[in-house]
């Protein structure tokens, strides 16, 4: 076998590396989602949440995370899910969009995932609670359905709400 035989007999396995995706799978309800795990910063136990008046209901307010004031959204108000109370397994993602650090509330971080990216279903065209352009797809594993988000998108439609909601453009940390 020669040398440029040997290359491209390893070129696919290569090729699959590339491809795979880990996301950090998260629980809302009864559904399971995900988000790219390179946006991830940490994930933290609920703490202490600073309200922000004159703010939509899913902008829960900001928490102090290592020093920084982080913005906190709830995906369950956004998304138009029944309440649930804060329990010992709620957890806060804090993420880092676009250079800006925000944090969710989950009902509970379940774990990480890999989906190779080409058996990532695109978002179906149902009608849904979640804006179609924040959902980046669909993967299944085990049985298991899980969205997956893209949290730059979410993001936008996020402060694009904010804005609307006040009527200017505002950042939520400098309301605080």
């Amino acid at each position: 076998m020669t040398d440029d035989q040997l290359d491209e007999n390893l070129k696919p396995d290569l090729d699959d590396h590339e491809n795979i995706q880990q996301f950090v799978c998260f629980k809302l309800a009864d559904e399971e989602y995900a988000i790219d795990i390179n946006l991830i910063q940490e994930v933290v136990h609920i703490v202490n949440i600073t309200p922000i008046p004159q703010m939509p209901d899913f902008c829960q307010g900001v928490i102090n995370s290592r020093g920084s004031v982080i913005p906190l959204f709830d995906l369950r108000k956004k998304f138009g899910l029944a309440h649930q109370e804060v329990n010992e397994d709620t957890s806060v993602l804090v993420a880092s969009v676009e250079g800006t650090t925000i944090s969710i509330i989950v009902d509970e971080v379940l774990d990480n995932v890999r989906f190779d990216s080409r058996n990532i279903d695109p978002a179906p065209s149902v009608a849904m609670s979640i804006e179609r352009e924040c959902v980046q797809g669909l993967g299944e594993m085990e049985g298991r359905m899980i969205i997956i988000l893209d949290l730059i998108k979410l993001h936008e439609f996020i402060m694009s709400d904010i804005n609307e909601f006040n009527g200017e453009v505002i950042d939520p940390i400098e309301k605080v």
